[in-house]
């Protein structure tokens, strides 16, 4: 039987986190953009919010959060805030629904995606995974698949990393590194394109 085409749209997230183990650590920033399936964004200026955290959750934290999150302002930010887990998970399944109004259609999608699923399948913030595919598009996949069989002018042409580590960075990044990929791997053979 042939693999049908899918339409479906694509909801990339990007978090920071103090850590990267779900079971303890916090998420302290969410952004979610939501393209269709030709990656064109839907609305642009997607959702971003910053999670309140306690200094003490933030001091816990490995040197390399403390150092980069201080570098970026996120620390500050965090500590400012007054948004609650409940209310980010509440505004962010709703900006989802905005723009995919069936569940279970669109899927998750960004770099490392299964680490922003673990901690997106916790507390308040389970109600968004419900509302997602259970399935994700991972553009570090493409990526690992490309280091191994693509041309080397290929590897060459992959779009740099600024590696800012702020989630709104980090997901626009993800999303202009699968455009390139789409374009280099899988050409812009897609019917939808024409429409």
């Amino acid at each position: 039987m042939p693999l049908a085409r899918s339409s479906d749209p694509l909801v990339w997230i990007d978090k920071q986190m103090t850590g990267l183990d779900a079971d303890k650590d916090h998420i302290i920033q969410i952004c979610c953009f939501i393209t269709d399936a030709n990656l064109r964004l839907l609305e642009p200026n997607g959702f971003e919010t910053v999670i309140h955290a306690p200094k003490t959750v933030m001091d816990t934290m490995s040197q390399w959060c403390i150092d980069t999150h201080g570098r970026t302002g996120l620390t500050a930010a965090v500590l400012a805030s007054t948004v609650t887990p409940e209310s980010a998970a509440a505004d962010l399944l709703a900006y989802i629904q905005t723009y995919v109004p069936r569940p279970r259609t669109a899927l998750l999608a960004g770099n490392s995606v299964h680490a922003d699923k673990a901690f997106l399948s916790r507390g308040p913030y389970a109600k968004v995974l419900e509302w997602l595919h259970y399935r994700i598009l991972d553009v570090s996949t493409i990526k690992e698949a490309a280091r191994r069989w693509g041309a080397d002018e290929l590897l060459a042409a992959v779009p740099g990393k600024k590696e800012v580590h702020l989630a709104k960075d980090d997901i626009l990044e993800s999303l202009e590194e699968m455009r390139f990929y789409r374009e280099r791997l899988f050409g812009s053979g897609n019917l939808a394109d024409s429409e």
